[in-house]
C-alpha cells in the first residue's frame, strides 16, 4: 500500500535548522518562478487528508496512460516518451507534488538520496487527458486509482497544500 497525504512538507523553514531539503527546494522553486508562493502560500501547518493507494491499481493507472499515449510503459519510462510525465515518471510512491505549476516531475539528492518532486496542477491536467480513456476502461483497479489522484490533486490545489507520499 501506498500512503498519500495532503499535508505539510517534512521540512524545517528555520535557518538555524539548516534543513538541507528545504534549502534544496528552495532554490529550485526560485529557478522555476514560483519562490514566494512556496515561502508565502504553501500550507505549512495543518495536515488536512490521507488516503490509501494499492501499488497494483497505480501499476494500472501507468499502463493505461501509456497505452493512451500510443508508447509502451518501459519505452515511455526509460525515454521519457511520454504527455503523462507525472503519471508515469514520478514514483508516486515517494516524494510528493507541489500545487505550483511546471511541466515535468523532478528530483534533488538529498544526501545521496533522490526526493521526487510533481506538480499537482499539471498531475491534474494529464489525469484530465485520461479521463475519456479511463471511462470506457474495464479495469476498476485503474478507475480507482484515478479517483483517487483526480481527489488528492484537488484538495491539494483548492489548500495550496503539498501532496505527500510516506
Amino acid at each position: 500500500m501506498i500512503i498519500a497525504e495532503v499535508k505539510p512538507l517534512p521540512v524545517s523553514r528555520k535557518k538555524e535548522d539548516q534543513d538541507l531539503m528545504y534549502r534544496k527546494l528552495e532554490l529550485k522553486m526560485q529557478q522555476l518562478g514560483h519562490l514566494v508562493s512556496f515561502r508565502e502560500q504553501l500550507n505549512w501547518e495543518h495536515s488536512l487528508h490521507a488516503v490509501e493507494i494499492e501499488k497494483e491499481a497505480l501499476q494500472k493507472l501507468r499502463k493505461t496512460a501509456a497505452k493512451s499515449d500510443g508508447v509502451l510503459l518501459l519505452y515511455a519510462k526509460l525515454l521519457k516518451g511520454t504527455v503523462y510525465q507525472h503519471i508515469i515518471l514520478h514514483p508516486n510512491t515517494e516524494g510528493f507534488y507541489l500545487p505550483f505549476r511546471f511541466d515535468s516531475p523532478f528530483y534533488i539528492e538529498v544526501n545521496r538520496k533522490k526526493i521526487w518532486i510533481g506538480s499537482s496542477i499539471r498531475l491534474q491536467e494529464e489525469l484530465n487527458w485520461l479521463k475519456l480513456t479511463i471511462q470506457e476502461s474495464q479495469d476498476e483497479k485503474a478507475k480507482a486509482a484515478w479517483q483517487t489522484y483526480q481527489e488528492l490533486c484537488q484538495q491539494s490545489i483548492a489548500t495550496c497544500s503539498p501532496i505527500v507520499f510516506a
